[in-house]
């Protein structure tokens, strides 16, 4: 699941007759995807779990870093990695109560997904809608070109309740004031896939793709992938599951998995190769450099890339 984006983004280079998934930069789309929740949409280390840790992540754009050290030496430490230690704050349990009920709530409709219609629609959005809608659903800070106004946040609860099925497929088909028809036009079966697709959509479902897929399946059946370097769950977060374990014992899970996981930099070590790595470090390298000043601070007036 994770890695299918950046297949397409190749297939796209090698003249497929697939749209490109992005005008954008290869190196950066890995960035956004692999490094910006810690190190900030725009390098500057204010990422949405900076916070978080007990060091603060490195202010790319100001740091000597990318200077100081070849991309052969930079790459091998950054897919080696390095702990990343939780701080012990109110907000770091706030934030871990909220991804407990996020995650649970994600995983009690997995039994209930149609898969083969919903991977069908998740190539679909990959290739047509992440530019706009990013790959969890919500946009990036930065509009895509050409657009003037913000899209909807996909993965928002609230927009997901207020919209029914039928006027999600309408809109892919049809487009609707700022949201463009997706193009070329998806048909009749393939706007169903690709809303089955959109309502995985969520906080929990962004959760379990990145922390919890490579061990136990993209659709909750176990992993038995390459990435996968121990062995795999024995159980499958199927309908027997939910038979034999109640709702407090598979919070209380959560919880334990959440509160035990030590982050590492980069999150996704496993995944990325190390030309992946220079991709981004090729991208880092095109940003302007900031002037010195407090880290994670932009400068007045600077628009961020």
């Amino acid at each position: 699941m994770t890695t299918l984006p950046l297949l397409l983004l190749l297939l796209a280079d090698l003249g497929s007759p697939l749209p490109r998934v992005a005008t954008v930069d290869k190196g950066r789309a890995l960035y956004m995807a692999h490094c910006s929740r810690c190190h900030g949409a725009s390098g500057i280390g204010d990422g949405p779990d900076a916070a978080l840790l007990r060091n603060r992540p490195a202010d790319l754009r100001r740091s000597e870093v990318l200077d100081a050290f070849s991309d052969d030496k930079l790459a091998e430490r950054i897919r080696e990695g390095k702990v990343m230690r939780f701080a012990f704050r109110p907000e770091s349990i706030n934030r871990q109560a909220a991804e407990t009920e996020a995650l649970y709530q994600f995983l009690r409709k997995l039994p209930e997904r149609s898969w083969k219609s919903i991977d069908a629609g998740e190539q679909i959005y990959y290739v047509r809608c992440t530019p706009c809608h990013d790959r969890y659903g919500h946009p990036e800070p930065a509009l895509p070109p050409g657009v003037t106004r913000r899209p909807q946040d996909l993965s928002d609860g609230v927009f997901q309740a207020a919209i029914s099925d039928r006027e999600l497929r309408s809109l892919v088909r049809h487009g609707r004031r700022g949201m463009p028809a997706v193009l070329p036009r998806v048909t009749e079966a393939e706007s169903a896939d690709l809303v089955r697709f959109v309502r995985l959509l969520s906080p929990g479902y962004e959760i379990y793709d990145r922390f919890c897929s490579t061990c136990h399946g993209p659709h909750g059946e176990g992993a038995t992938g390459a990435l996968l370097t121990g062995p795999a769950p024995h159980f499958a977060f199927d309908a027997s599951y939910f038979r034999t374990h109640t709702s407090d014992e598979t919070r209380q899970a959560i919880w334990h998995m959440l509160e035990d996981k030590t982050p590492t930099m980069p999150h996704f070590d496993d995944t990325l190769s190390s030309a992946e790595v220079k991709a981004i470090l090729r991208y880092l390298r095109s940003l302007p450099r900031l002037p010195s000043g407090p880290s994670g601070e932009h400068p007045t007036g600077e628009a961020v890339p």
